[in-house]
């Protein structure tokens, strides 16, 4: 006869059990995702990788296989510490979300009163012409909430044209295009990364297209300049200590580097080894919005779960509940990826239910790490989920988070 035993994640980690079922989950499906790690580890894809799940705050799995760095073979351990890149978007978000909702501005608000620089920015009229290419005049204001959902018209440096590939040198240097890694020391602060940003026209007139962009670095900007604060004080007071995330940061102490997963990458015949460049992990001073910030799929969980809690966990609120249903909101009508597809402020979301009307459904939350970490938060079903691995290149468009999409939903009875 099967039980439920529910784990409070923030108590007692995950032990085991003989249920085949745990909240409504399939154990014996849901453990497929360990055979499919093991593999891509014995074909030299990933050196290892960790895996979380939550149902209705009870870990129904969590492990970490493989290795944390392939030249020493040292084992990857539960709850390791990974750089999160892009995953920092939604922090940041969060954070912006509380200065809309005390007041202190205005989502549909021109930034241009926090960041008077960005008033002689100008559109590109063909982004293969490049940085200097032929320009039109902006033709309407660049809104906060463009920032979050990313129609501001600003590049993030990733694309495929001349233009994405001059911006990407000037905030990331040339080992970004070049070699697929970022040069972190580029820019000593934030400001100096904006200032190199602003250097480029936008890809297209404000509010016209999505394009993903580096608006959450003007967010985190817009952050420093409104609160007075810097942004490792604002999101320690405001969001981490209050949810007790206590391993993340954009610099990891000294006593808790043996936790710190290597990142791994393809040489150039194609051989899968630790990277010789590596992520700063001390000494950085450049406080980003876009990416940044280490962490641990347990401290990511408890962030997750605020959302998926309305904006609360454990007594102590990070959002009003109002608040967090307009993060969730699609803002972007079908400008992303259009069909069942929307974006809110700092989230993608995904919808998955019949009669598709993105203005009231409810969506899968989700995004992901350049390094190839991910999480969804499933607010229908009450479902979080959290990868975590450190390998370039990104696979962002087929990549790891549909297997952990797929064998989560296949292993769901209820």
């Amino acid at each position: 006869m099967n039980k439920k035993i529910k784990i409070l994640f923030f108590l007692i980690p995950l032990l085991s059990f003989s249920q085949d079922i745990l909240e409504g989950i399939d154990l014996s499906k849901l453990n497929k995702i360990e055979d499919y790690i093991d593999i891509e580890i014995e074909n030299k894809k990933i050196a290892g990788a960790e895996f979380l799940l939550v149902r209705n705050e009870a870990v129904v799995s969590h492990i970490a296989v493989g290795f944390s760095n392939l030249k020493t073979k040292e084992k990857l351990i539960k709850n390791s510490i990974y750089f999160i890149q892009s995953m920092t978007k939604p922090i940041i978000s969060v954070a912006i979300m509380q200065l809309y909702e005390r007041g202190l501005i205005s989502l549909d608000e021109n930034i241009e009163k926090y960041i008077p620089e960005i008033s002689k920015l100008e559109v590109s009229k063909n982004v293969n012409e490049g940085i200097k290419g032929s320009t039109n005049l902006k033709n309407d204001i660049i809104t906060i909430a463009q920032l979050l959902n990313h129609t501001s018209g600003i590049s993030h440096g990733l694309g495929n044209s001349l233009l994405d590939k001059e911006v990407g040198d000037l905030i990331y240097g040339n080992e970004f295009s070049t070699k697929g890694i970022t040069d972190y020391k580029l820019h000593s602060d934030l400001e100096s990364r904006i200032n190199a940003l602003l250097k480029s026209p936008l890809v297209s007139q404000p509010g016209s297209i999505w394009y993903y962009g580096s608006g959450a670095d003007l967010l985190a900007l817009i952050i420093e300049r409104v609160t007075k604060k810097s942004i490792p004080d604002y999101l320690k007071e405001n969001i981490f200590d209050p949810l007790k995330m206590n391993d993340t940061g954009y610099n990891i102490p000294k006593n808790k580097l043996k936790r710190l997963v290597k990142l791994h990458k393809y040489d150039e015949q194609n051989n899968f080894i630790l990277s010789v460049n590596q992520p700063p992990n001390k000494g950085n001073t450049l406080y980003g919005g876009t990416h940044g910030l280490f962490s641990t799929p347990f401290d990511y969980l408890k962030f997750c779960q605020m959302i998926l809690n309305d904006g609360i966990l454990k007594g102590n609120r990070i959002l009003k509940s109002e608040t967090v249903e307009l993060i969730k909101q699609n803002s972007v009508n079908d400008l992303f990826y259009s069909g069942s597809q929307g974006f809110g402020y700092g989230f993608a979301i995904e919808y998955t239910g019949k009669g598709l009307n993105k203005t009231t459904q409810k969506g899968i939350l989700y995004w992901g790490g350049y390094f190839n970490t991910r999480f969804f938060i499933d607010t229908e079903n009450n479902i979080i989920s959290i990868w975590m691995t450190q390998k370039l290149p990104n696979l962002s468009v087929n990549g790891y988070h549909k297997v952990m999409k797929k064998y989560v939903y296949e292993s769901l009875i209820n």
